[in-house]
């Protein structure tokens, strides 16, 4: 009699993929109903991090405190320059990759965020643990590592070290098994991320994330089947193809478990055999590999620094991408933030880099795939680093320069490749997502207080005042309030998708005829002749902006701010650099900035600024914006228009200076006569900053706050079964 078959236990990374998929289904039949697995997802992420910078410092210290002497000097030595190109290789494809993420339509509204003073860069505080326990507090990731290391060197040569060692051993199997436990949560914790994410991302957002896992496996396959083993075939005798068929075993249970811990003994094996078929005795090519595989194990590998590749790609998928000038930075702080766990690292950079928090879970959800696929490159990693560091032991490390150059030939071509290859995978990706400037030409108010005439050219009002008539009783006698506005002035007056006068003004001007019981005129008109318009009778009241002026202080009177702008340069893409740098804009000879006619005050008044600059004067934001070629460097206006501008005109860029910030006041222009206007305007002025109207249409012409609020997420529970309402 056959005893039965007993049952397969199912695989941890089994169960994972099954709580993803669940909670998939579960995010697509729920839609935005799903708010108590987001709760459930943060409380997971929360435990996750509990233990994980605990851990990194207990273990460092454990595993670098218990190397002898020699094993140290083996590790700083060879090994270290090993592991030194091995980082940079990987840091260069982190450094490239994002050259493929296609250039897209993603300007944003205007944020706060764009005139908040830059925190100073704390490098004492972000490297040097000069109090450690602040650092393990604050989860500053590079100072508590760089603390570990250091304690752990000071404690290779401490004779009685073995106590110390006992202990810490001890507290590294606790927090281990902590950390076990939390692991032992993932199915749900990963169901409850995955259905939160698929039951809140619009389809826009969840293309774009497919973006990063496209860049993040593309990345991948190019370091663990071209640039590394190529790299061992060209300084030592092994062949390329036989390195790739010895980690061929190591690479794929990687792939299956998605523990690289697990197939270390693999890794060995693998290199002992290159080792023997190369004519080392057996005995001693198992003792290098023993040595060099465990001592490389704790520090960063190569899949996990190209997991950096989420924080361009995050600034990307918000349409802030980064600069050249922000890598150094990101590379340095990242790499030694990897000597912990990517959980508590990738947070911190976040943070680092003023990226939003919230985009975190994103990374988790991601991570399903990219942490299995990471593992596969891990492997390559320690195969390739093992390999070499045997080699050199042995002689064999050899600098051939036909080989090298091969390689490099190789690499080139494959990255290049790569690159073209993830660039049209994201493109793709992302085609059907709606441009900026959509959002612009679709925005509208659903108010529809007051009625709006059509649109008229500059004129003197028809209706001419009867002797002794004030504006405003001649306002109220012929029903009508004549606004004057600039032409194409978005946020604040332009003609939107429906073809109608929209923005912010149009709508507080609609509020006060609606409020006056009258009807609402717009009179177009150029800022040059903004004076010209009151003496001759054309309008009532007027708008621009307006910046508030001591210029024109006999030619019209202001009502009280009723906002206050930022001034910015708005300037082609190219030459965002120039403007951000003051060192640079001062050296520049042949310099030019435009202004329009209505900001010439402050333009005259901070001119010492650009002493160098040739001022341009323009009619009109489109004389710049529309030309072929500006007629000026860059063009001085507020950045929330700017903002605008940038998503309706994708070439160009606003900078606000760091150190040199102004702030504008605007106002309505009322007519120099009309004295019993200006009492009633201020009056009304404070009557929609005290009711929040004022805040209200802020919010929702500058700030955009209406496109960002998302419709019903599809659901099979509404738009399938109907179930709920």
């Amino acid at each position: 009699m056959t005893e039965p078959t007993p049952k397969r236990k199912m695989t941890m990374g089994t169960k994972i993929l099954i709580g993803v998929v669940a909670g998939i289904a579960v995010g697509v039949f729920l839609g935005d109903r799903v708010g108590i697995f987001d709760v459930v997802g943060n409380i997971y992420v929360g435990l996750l991090q509990m233990t994980v910078l605990p851990y990194v410092v207990v273990s460092l210290i454990g595993k670098i405190g218990g190397l002898t002497a020699q094993q140290a000097k083996q590790l700083g030595g060879r090994a270290g320059l090993i592991t030194l190109a091995l980082w940079a290789l990987s840091l260069v494809v982190v450094v490239l990759m994002p050259l493929s993420l296609p250039a897209w339509d993603a300007g944003t509204f205007f944020s706060a965020s764009l005139v908040e003073q830059p925190r100073d860069f704390d490098f004492l505080g972000l490297y040097v643990p000069t109090n450690p326990f602040r650092s393990l507090a604050e989860n500053v990731v590079p100072a508590s590592v760089l603390f570990s290391i250091l304690v752990g060197v000071a404690l290779i040569s401490v004779r009685t070290k073995d106590k110390l060692l006992d202990v810490l051993d001890i507290t590294s199997q606790t927090l281990g098994n902590l950390s076990n436990f939390v692991v032992q949560l993932s199915p749900w914790g990963t169901f409850a991320l995955a259905a939160a994410a698929a039951g809140t991302l619009s389809p826009p957002e969840l293309t774009r994330l497919a973006g990063y896992v496209v860049t993040y496996t593309v990345a991948v396959v190019l370091v663990t089947f071209v640039i590394f083993p190529g790299l061992a075939a060209a300084l030592t005798p092994f062949r390329f193809r036989k390195v790739l068929s010895g980690y061929r075993e190591a690479g794929l249970t990687a792939f299956a478990t998605g523990k690289l811990f697990a197939v270390l003994p693999m890794v060995i094996t693998s290199v002992r055999d290159l080792l023997v078929d190369e004519g080392v005795d057996p005995e001693e090519a198992q003792k290098t590999a023993d040595v060099y595989v465990p001592l490389a194990y704790p520090f960063p590998n190569a899949g996990k620094i190209l997991s950096l590749l989420f924080l361009p790609f995050a600034a990307w998928f918000i349409g802030r991408p980064l600069g050249f000038a922000d890598y150094p930075l990101l590379l340095s702080v990242g790499l030694l933030s990897f000597f912990g766990s990517p959980v508590a690292a990738i947070p911190f950079l976040l943070d680092l880099l003023k990226l939003p928090l919230d985009l975190f879970p994103l990374f988790l959800v991601a991570g399903i795939w990219c942490a299995r696929v990471g593992d596969v490159l891990g492997a390559m990693h320690l195969y390739v680093f093992t390999s070499l560091a045997s080699a050199w032991n042995q002689g064999w490390l050899k600098l051939h320069p036909v080989r090298l150059a091969r390689w490099a030939i190789l690499s080139i071509v494959a990255t290049i490749v790569s690159l073209f290859v993830n660039g049209w995978l994201v493109a793709a990706a992302v085609a059907d997502q709606e441009p900026s400037s959509a959002l612009i030409q679709r925005l509208d108010f659903f108010s529809e207080l007051g009625t709006v005439r059509p649109t008229v050219a500059g004129a003197p009002n028809p209706e001419k005042r009867r002797e002794g008539e004030s504006w405003l009783k001649r306002i109220q006698r012929t029903k009508v309030l004549r606004y004057g506005f600039e032409r194409d002035h978005p946020p604040f007056a332009y003609h939107g998708g429906s073809g109608r006068l929209v923005g912010m003004e149009v709508e507080l001007m609609r509020r006060l005829a609606e409020e006056l019981g009258v009807e609402l005129q717009p009179v177009e008109y150029r800022g040059d002749v903004l004076v010209k318009g009151f003496r001759e009778d054309w309008f009532d009241i007027a708008g621009g902006p307006i910046p508030s002026s001591i210029d024109t202080i006999e030619e019209y009177r202001e009502s009280p701010p009723y906002l206050e702008l930022n001034l910015a340069f708005l300037c082609l893409d190219g030459d965002v650099k120039l403007f951000q740098n003051r060192e640079l804009v001062l050296a520049k000879q042949d310099l030019s900035v435009a202004f329009l006619a209505n900001g010439s005050y402050f333009v005259r008044t901070h001119a010492y600024k650009v002493p160098n600059a040739k001022l341009v004067p323009l009619e009109t934001i489109d004389d710049f914006v529309n030309a072929e070629v500006p007629p000026a460097d860059a063009l001085i206006i507020s950045a929330e228009t700017g903002s605008v501008l940038t998503m309706l005109h994708p070439r160009f860029s606003i900078v606000i200076p760091a150190h040199n910030k102004v702030r504008v006041p605007v106002v309505f222009a009322l007519p120099p006569a009309g004295t019993e206007l200006r009492p009633m305007i201020d009056r009304w002025i404070n009557i929609k900053e005290g009711d929040g109207t004022i805040a209200h249409l802020y919010g929702h012409w500058i700030l955009g706050e209406q496109t960002k609020v998302k419709p019903p997420r599809w659901s099979i529970i509404h738009d399938v079964l109907g179930w709920v309402d």
